[in-house]
């Protein structure tokens, strides 16, 4: 397994692409409740495969993670060939931008002396690797609402 299996909710999610996964390997459905039923090794290994597949595909894609904690943003644009993080750093220890009124505070005072901003980008070594790495560590994938937002103001101060 190249990842970690997805969870009950995650595969009920994905019923009809794992019924398709099942299919496209020659499973039908009375098959799969038998492997199923008698806890087979094959069984394991089918939900693995599926898995690995759904987590490549989600990961290959462009997209945001974000990693929030009360005094630090980490945010995350997923390119091709680069990752792009902005990261926020509060020093009010009173501000919580976990809360959605944390993060209008944040956005009204950017310009604040309590307020470190950073950039930087970093070259994959293993792109899908070192994203799905951050989900583990409690990143989660997003619409990229904060990064656009904090890039914007970062490309027009005023």
């Amino acid at each position: 397994m190249e990842y970690k299996r997805l969870s009950t909710e995650q595969f009920e999610a994905l019923h009809q692409e794992f019924a398709t996964f099942l299919a496209a390997n020659s499973i039908d459905k009375k098959e799969w409740d038998q492997l199923k039923n008698q806890d087979s090794p094959q069984a394991e290994n089918i939900l693995d495969g599926f898995s690995d597949l759904v987590w490549n595909d989600v990961l290959s894609k462009n997209l945001f993670i974000e990693h929030l904690n009360p005094q630090h943003l980490f945010l995350f644009e997923c390119l091709d060939e680069q990752m792009n993080l902005v990261l926020v750093k509060s020093e009010d220890k009173t501000k919580d931008f976990t809360s959605p009124d944390g993060f209008k505070w944040l956005e009204a005072n950017l310009q604040s002396d309590s307020i470190t901003l950073f950039q930087s980008q970093k070259k994959y070594q293993n792109r899908n690797h070192d994203i799905f790495d951050l989900i583990q560590k409690g990143a989660r994938i997003t619409e990229g609402t904060y990064f656009k937002s904090i890039t914007s103001f970062l490309s027009n101060p005023s």
